[in-house]
């Protein structure tokens, strides 16, 4: 699970966008055609939050499957490990059967953090959708505060609007940079233990 600012989930956060924008649309129809041009980002914010909801949940999707390939590398490496170690206590008069279980878990080990990358690899790019979504959304919001600022019916209203969601954007922004960072960093790590 990904977390944003204020301890809440990204799935959270995102839904509070997503809510902002109908909040957004609401006013928009009330108003009627005197705020078309900010019904139109309103929107446009709209479809972007269903879009990054569901690259964040593709992203999600990943996480377990790379929880359960690390935890089987750990597996692994103990394993090996304590084939090792019997190998060590026999002092020579090693076994040959020893000596292929442990090759045998070794080897289990490799494929498991070639798994591993291929997760992350795929987790990054994944991440790297959503902050795609985050930039669009960006602009979509920059193009609000200008409808806003041009309005002359509901201007502080829409002001308001557009700032809660540059603002709940920029708390998705920071988590997902986060969150990307870490993913980074174990990739870099588990690409040193080749």
């Amino acid at each position: 699970m990904i977390w944003s600012q204020g301890g809440i989930t990204l799935a959270e956060a995102l839904r509070e966008i997503d809510r902002m924008s109908l909040n957004a649309l609401v006013l928009v129809k009330r108003q009627g055609n005197a705020l078309a041009g900010y019904g139109v980002v309103a929107q446009a914010f709209r479809e972007r939050a269903a879009f990054l909801k569901e690259a964040a949940q593709a992203m999600q999707v990943l996480v377990s499957p790379l929880i359960q390939t690390q935890m089987r590398i750990l597996a692994h490496t103990r394993m090996g490990n304590v084939y090792v170690n019997h190998m060590s206590s026999a002092q020579g008069s090693c076994c040959p059967s020893l000596a292929a279980m442990r090759q045998q878990w070794t080897q289990n080990t490799t494929d498991r953090e070639a798994e591993a990358r291929a997760l992350l690899e795929q987790l990054l790019h994944a991440v790297g959708r959503v902050q795609e979504g985050i930039a669009d959304q960006e602009y979509v919001v920059v193009n609000g505060r200008i409808e806003a600022a041009l309005s002359r019916v509901a201007s502080r209203q829409l002001t308001r609007v557009s700032q809660d969601m540059g603002t709940a954007l920029g708390k998705v922004n920071q988590a997902i940079n986060q969150y990307r960072h870490t993913v980074e960093a174990v990739y870099h790590e588990n690409s040193t233990r080749i």
